[in-house]
């Protein structure tokens, strides 16, 4: 599996500091592969237009491609935040993420995402909700992302309903214990740890996750999920989950989990 490097910094990052952690985004061409019909547009000038418009880059992530070759190239992931965010019910920030690469694999990809400062977890909405925005290696893209970006920003009262009734829900434990079921299959598929219980994705790290509302479970399940670190049943040798190390599953991960939560009070 890939190696994935990140860093958040809540009061923001300059783009030196952002070069050091993921330098993909500052590529000046693209990877050789990639067909002479790519449109190369850098990730970098998307940061200054989203930077231009009030909004600041706090979290950079990028995989760590085992192909050297392929790692100056190699998928990102940033999440920016208004200068003066609003905090919304559940101790929550929104920030747009946005996903590219310069190898062909991916274009630009934009959701919004809600970070929850008790814990330090970042959160994506799933494309059901607002949808994810699709943009191509065009000359306009980063005007396209900053409208985009700017038209989640006013989308934040839907959000925040969303999430009052994710703490108005109530679950049962065998909906709770579904809805861990659910989110192992989807960070694992068929390539789940032997020796897993899914209710120990129930676990809560911290009181402020404890309780039986939907969305204190689907925080305790999110951090498990995505941090790792959750005993598995094994004879003879104690181990536990791994944090996950990619850009793509961590997007899709996290917007699935919302998704699935949101079905509970759809």
């Amino acid at each position: 599996m890939p190696r994935y490097t990140q860093q958040r910094n809540d009061s923001g990052f300059s783009l030196d500091q952002l070069q050091s952690i993921a330098p993909s985004v500052f590529a000046e061409q693209p990877a050789n592969k990639v067909s002479s019909r790519y449109g190369f547009v850098p990730t970098v000038s998307v940061v200054e237009e989203l930077q231009n418009r009030g909004l600041v880059p706090v979290f950079a992530g990028q995989t760590l491609s085992r192909d050297e070759e392929n790692r100056p190239f190699a998928k990102h992931l940033l999440r920016f935040r208004p200068q003066y965010a609003p905090t919304v019910v559940g101790q929550s920030v929104p920030e747009v993420v946005l996903m590219n690469s310069h190898d062909g694999s991916s274009g630009f990809k934009l959701w919004l995402g809600l970070f929850r400062m008790v814990c330090c977890n970042g959160m994506i909405v799933s494309d059901g909700v607002l949808g994810q925005v699709s943009v191509s290696h065009r000359s306009n893209a980063a005007q396209i992302v900053g409208d985009q970006s700017i038209g989640f920003m006013g989308q934040i009262d839907h959000i925040e309903d969303r999430v009052q009734r994710f703490m108005d829900r109530v679950l049962s434990p065998l909906e709770q214990g579904q809805l861990a079921d659910t989110a192992a299959t989807i960070r694992w598929g068929k390539d789940r740890p032997a020796g897993l219980d899914h209710n120990n994705l129930l676990i809560a790290r911290r009181f402020e996750d404890t309780g039986s509302t939907l969305w204190a479970v689907l925080n305790r399940i999110q951090e498990n999920v995505i941090k790792g670190g959750v005993n598995l049943n094994r004879p003879r040798r104690q181990s536990s989950t791994r944090l996950l190390r990619s850009v793509s599953d961590d997007a899709r991960v996290n917007a699935r989990l919302w998704e699935a939560a949101d079905a509970l009070v759809a």
